[in-house]
């Protein structure tokens, strides 16, 4: 899922609840005044002020968010469309919550040489929908995802050289150690590690309790964790978020948003 995020994806996905982390922004049309230091929603700190207002107000325009009253606050809400504009953009976020089938998803190519370009864009999609790579013309996933998949095959004509199949036996020894070596989970798990040491440090700095939720911090403190949402998100965004069956018994990710939720 790794790619360069637009504005517009940033404000959605924070909007959207993914993590549930952010589900709403307040005030948004008082950015201009103090209370833009105070948001608590996802407004990552190098955003022009006079930028996000067109973009809150394109996005409202596009129908993808709208605004609401509650107890005389003004906050934006994703919509429905947007939540599918979401789930086209970014089909693995939807997989965070879902219990696994016990099911793996199997594609097998043979693209020539003279179709690189062909078979490196196939390798991309395939990475996009969160499959690993187990050996060169060999992918595989835990996620049901096989409909979006075939409609690529479809368009791009490629029926006779490219297979897909659903397996309930794979013969992979270890699936913890496999899902490790081909996702590089350890690899991955270390980088949320090193977002997580840092908000600890704010956190046990403010003497934030796990229950605590939107908690409003000095500006410098407040940047510093606007830029950590960021980074996170950007972590977030290339994770193939893998049955908890498959993740290592360290995996942090669930510790990091729940920290997250509270400032």
């Amino acid at each position: 899922m790794g790619k360069l995020l637009r504005s517009r994806e940033i404000l959605l996905l924070g909007l959207s609840g993914a993590l549930d982390l952010f589900e709403e922004i307040r005030d948004p049309f008082s950015i201009f005044s103090k209370s833009y230091e105070n948001m608590y929603g996802w407004v990552p700190g190098k955003y022009k002020r006079h930028n996000f207002t067109h973009l809150v107000w394109r996005s409202i325009k596009t129908g993808h968010i709208e605004k609401i009253e509650k107890e005389s606050e003004i906050y934006l809400r994703l919509t429905t469309q947007g939540a599918k504009r979401i789930t086209r953009d970014f089909p693995l976020l939807s997989f965070q919550k879902r219990a696994w089938d016990k099911k793996w998803r199997v594609t097998i190519f043979d693209i020539e040489e003279i179709n690189r370009k062909l078979r490196d864009n196939l390798r991309e999609k395939l990475k996009e929908l969160g499959f690993g790579m187990l050996q060169k013309s060999v992918f595989i996933s835990p996620h049901d995802i096989l409909q979006d998949f075939s409609e690529f095959i479809k368009y791009h004509e490629l029926e006779d050289v490219v297979y897909v199949f659903t397996t309930s036996n794979l013969a992979i020894g270890n699936a913890k150690a496999m899902a490790n070596k081909v996702w590089k989970l350890d690899d991955l798990n270390d980088k949320y590690k090193k977002v997580l040491e840092k908000v600890k440090e704010i956190q046990n700095k403010h003497l934030i309790k796990p229950h605590d939720r939107g908690i409003i911090l000095n500006n410098k403190d407040g940047e510093q964790i606007r830029e950590l949402k960021n980074e996170f998100l950007k972590i977030m965004l290339s994770d193939p978020f893998l049955p908890k069956e498959l993740l290592p018994s360290n995996w942090v990710f669930s510790e990091l948003t729940k920290i997250l939720r509270t400032l």
